[in-house]
């Protein structure tokens, strides 16, 4: 008898029959893991803010390069294309220095290429595990239509 209503005074006093211990513990793990699971979401947004912007440059220079291959456009007019779809990007993508449209021969046939670059930077700056900014290209090839 001596020993429940002990254990119930003891339940009464810290709530939930959990001692101070226990408590600190609890505390303390939180403590070690609450940083750790930070990093994972700060990393996780990050990968995915890169990625989007690495589509959004893959997407841009694939429809400059439909668009020159069935001839419905000049090179001013693809890179003014090029320069409306990455307007969402945090850095302006230059139509001189970052976009280059060339016409070239694949396989005999006449081809247009866009090259589009942009220098991204990521959300959170993190000194010495991320550059302040990294470059980002993609490259498209297609021929034009219809062949001459």
């Amino acid at each position: 008898m001596w020993r429940a209503s002990k254990r119930d005074a003891s339940q009464r006093r810290w709530g939930r029959g959990r001692g101070f211990g226990e408590r600190a513990q609890a505390l303390a793990e939180s403590a070690l893991i609450l940083p750790v699971c930070l990093v994972l979401l700060v990393g996780i947004v990050e990968v995915t803010n890169a990625m989007n912007a690495y589509v959004t440059i893959v997407s841009s220079a694939r429809d400059g390069a439909r668009l020159g291959s069935k001839g419905l456009a000049t090179d001013p007019e693809i890179k003014s294309l090029v320069v409306m779809e990455t307007d969402r990007l945090r850095t302006a993508v230059d139509p001189v220095n970052d976009i280059t449209v060339t016409h070239t021969t694949v396989d005999g046939v006449n081809a247009v290429r866009v090259n589009v670059c942009n220098d991204h930077q990521p959300l959170l700056g993190v000194p010495l595990i991320m550059p302040a900014t990294f470059r980002m290209c993609s490259k498209t090839t297609m021929r034009k239509f219809p062949p001459s």
